[in-house]
């Protein structure tokens, strides 16, 4: 049940990570696209108001004839270009007024073209929004443009200075308000919104997966680990069962000698230090691709992959055998012990029918080695041979 459950949950994760890539595509494209009309439409705004302006300032220096005063002094001059301004107000051009600093340096107003009560009168104190973009231009004599975002749509304010032998005496203001960008983000803010939304809930979901595998890889890992050892355990054998390939693989049993002795002198926790020891001592001699199983109490199970001759696989049960022979294992400082190990090598399970006999002829031969005096390794060439007969550290085929 728990394999069923990990291939669900891996190819889920498999699928949402599909769908995270493609709805995370969809998002940003969206957003580059959003980006990039609303760069499109202000540009649009600017020039419109650039050319706007331009027309304004040239009506207006023509009725001033460069002496600016008139229009401080002249009430009827004032009029008739707040009118001219006036005919210029469209539903995109809602506001358009000339603005000066008085000697204190406050905004007021000089011309207004608007209508009804937004009409700023001649002198009356003004006090802009963006307040930056009003010292901007007027500290740099240059038109410049702010934007806001507001519920009828995007407002642009562009400032145009009106210059008299060039020097900045006012302010010509158009305030935009374009429906344009409105109805475009109408259309497409709540589709990103939703991409949005939809791109978090899928990483949540993700998230939620990837927290149920490694739980499960942690459950799984620690039913076919020996605690002790980190080793595998029988519970892994059992998954492997059906699935090792007998042609590819050497199956050896190795036993710790005497480790009863071991317990029974030192204690059962000095016993799981050898038990530990002698699992370090396995995984450093045998290769990555090789399986060692805690099989019994002090036995273990290895299954070497098929080093292509028996030789090699003896060299390999040798080494192992002498690596935990020739090296003590170090309890204290005030004592270490001696450990050897017997070894029962089935170098062909092949010739057995199942992977049970496989295990159960490498117990022989471990049975054999035992009674050969320990320390030693038995394998079934020599046994098919009917020379059994081993010296410790010395084999003959």
């Amino acid at each position: 049940m728990k394999k069923i459950n990990f291939s669900v949950n891996s190819f889920f994760f498999f699928v949402s990570m599909v769908f995270i890539v493609m709805i995370g595509g969809l998002y940003f494209q969206f957003g580059e696209v959003i980006k990039e009309t609303n760069q499109e439409i202000n540009k649009i705004e600017i020039n419109r108001a650039k050319s706007l302006t331009n027309k304004i300032v040239v009506h207006v220096k023509s009725k001033i004839d460069n002496n600016f005063s008139l229009l401080f002094k002249n009430k009827a001059l004032r009029s008739e270009i707040s009118n001219f301004l006036s005919l210029n107000i469209t539903n995109e051009f809602k506001y358009i007024y000339v603005i000066y600093k008085d000697k204190k340096g406050a905004y007021r107003y000089l011309l207004d073209g608007s209508l009804g009560s937004d009409k700023g009168e001649f002198k009356q104190k003004f006090y802009p929004v963006l307040e930056n973009l009003w010292k901007s231009s007027f500290s740099s004599n240059t038109p410049v443009f702010g934007f806001q975002n507001k519920v009828d749509g995007l407002w642009v304010t562009y400032l145009r200075p009106i210059k008299i032998f060039g020097v900045t005496k006012a302010m010509l203001v158009v305030d935009i308000s374009t429906s344009e960008y409105q109805n475009l983000n109408n259309f497409l803010v709540p589709l990103y919104n939703f991409l949005k939304i939809f791109l978090f809930v899928l990483i949540a979901i993700v998230l939620v997966v990837l927290v149920q595998l490694y739980m499960f890889y942690v459950e799984r890992k620690k039913s076919i680990a020996d605690p002790l050892t980190l080793l595998y355990n029988r519970n892994y054998l059992k998954e492997i069962w059906k699935k090792v390939n007998l042609k590819k693989i050497s199956v050896m049993m190795l036993d710790i000698d005497h480790f009863k002795m071991v317990n029974d002198k030192y204690g059962h926790d000095i016993g799981d230090i050898v038990l530990s020891s002698i699992a370090k001592r396995l995984m450093r001699e045998t290769r990555l691709e090789d399986k060692i199983i805690r099989y019994g109490g002090e036995e273990f199970l290895i299954l070497l992959k098929w080093p292509k001759s028996d030789e090699k696989v003896v060299q390999i049960a040798n080494r192992i055998r002498e690596a935990i022979a020739n090296e003590k294992i170090r309890i204290d400082e005030d004592l270490s012990i001696n450990i050897t190990v017997s070894i029962g090598l089935n170098i062909y399970p092949c010739r057995d029918k199942t992977f049970k006999e496989a295990i159960k002829t490498a117990d022989k031969m471990l049975y054999l080695a035992k009674n050969k005096g320990r320390n030693t390794i038995v394998h079934t060439s020599l046994n098919a041979e009917n020379n059994l007969s081993t010296q410790k550290g010395k084999y003959k085929k």
